[in-house]
């Protein structure tokens, strides 16, 4: 299989507990009738192994329960000579709160064995694989956005999708870092990503919870120093928002973890009100998309 038109491949449609889910299903078939689609499989490696199942093409795009797609995705081909293609395949998305684009929450495509062989999250064998498939599974990271995840209908949502970035940005390769090296040893582009998710988006609905989150998962995981393991427990992360967001004022909350964030780790985190995050996204360069294949840094 050198080359293969998206539209000849599977898609199967992940999702679990998201307060959008039904509504972007009823989009994904819309634009994608041959679509199947894995519902309410417990832990994030099963449910994917789930969809590798499902997929009768041995290369499979994967869409996430709080993913919407662009058609123009479905115009392209895949040329396999360009890529690795028994490596995951992992597009941009458009970030809902905060306009970031960049590869979480976007489309992935999937070479079932691949898929079916690896140890990620609740499977792992090893730390690195813990919270990501990123830091232990061959990767393709490709430059071009085909999707938009939409990571703000509630304010749970929004809080859940900013506190596990907030933890996944703040590891070395799965691994947590030392508040006194973490300035030293984070990744420059993973720095700017974090702090734009702990700064931006009061203009959005439960923008802040999506903020909040953030802060909260970077202070935990550096400052707090907890069990980073945890964030794959989604009932875990409920009580962490509820403990967060239970009779307590927003502002306060977002200002009292900015200030601790900005005094023991010496990085950059903004208070921009609503006006203040519309003209950041307003000033953020356009994304051009380039080839299907085209990686990230190429």
């Amino acid at each position: 299989m050198d080359k293969v038109k998206i539209c000849d491949l599977d898609f199967v449609y992940i999702s679990f507990k998201e307060p959008n889910k039904e509504e972007n299903w009823a989009d994904l078939k819309n634009k994608v009738p041959w679509a199947k689609r894995v519902d309410g499989v417990v832990g994030f490696d099963s449910a994917h192994k789930a969809a590798a199942e499902k997929a009768e093409t041995d290369f499979f795009i994967s869409i996430d329960g709080d993913n919407i797609i662009h058609e123009r995705f479905l115009l392209e081909t895949l040329d396999f000579s360009l890529t690795d293609p028994t490596a995951v395949h992992r597009w941009r998305a458009t970030n809902s709160v905060n306009g970031l684009i960049y590869g979480n929450g976007g489309i992935v495509g999937w070479p079932k064995d691949t898929c079916l062989n690896m140890k990620t999250h609740e499977n792992s064998d090893n730390q690195e694989n813990q919270v990501d498939f990123c830091w232990g599974v061959p990767h393709e990271n490709l430059f071009n956005c085909y999707s938009s995840t939409v990571i703000h209908t509630t304010p749970q949502q929004a809080f859940v999708a900013g506190y596990r970035e907030g933890v996944k940005m703040s590891l070395d390769r799965g691994k947590a870092i030392t508040a006194e090296n973490f300035k030293k040893k984070m990744w420059p582009t993973n720095l700017r990503t974090l702090s734009i998710w702990m700064s931006v988006g009061a203009d959005i609905p439960n923008g802040q919870y999506a903020m909040l989150g953030a802060r909260t998962g970077c202070y935990d995981t550096v400052i707090g120093a907890m069990d980073i393991n945890r964030v794959k427990d989604l009932d875990y992360m409920e009580s962490v928002y509820n403990a967060h967001t239970y009779d307590v004022a927003m502002d306060k909350q977002l200002q009292m973890y900015g200030e601790s964030i900005r005094q023991r780790l010496d990085i950059p985190v903004a208070e921009y009100d609503e006006n203040e995050s519309k003209f950041f996204k307003y000033a953020m360069a356009t994304h051009k998309n380039k080839g299907v294949q085209t990686r990230e840094r190429q």
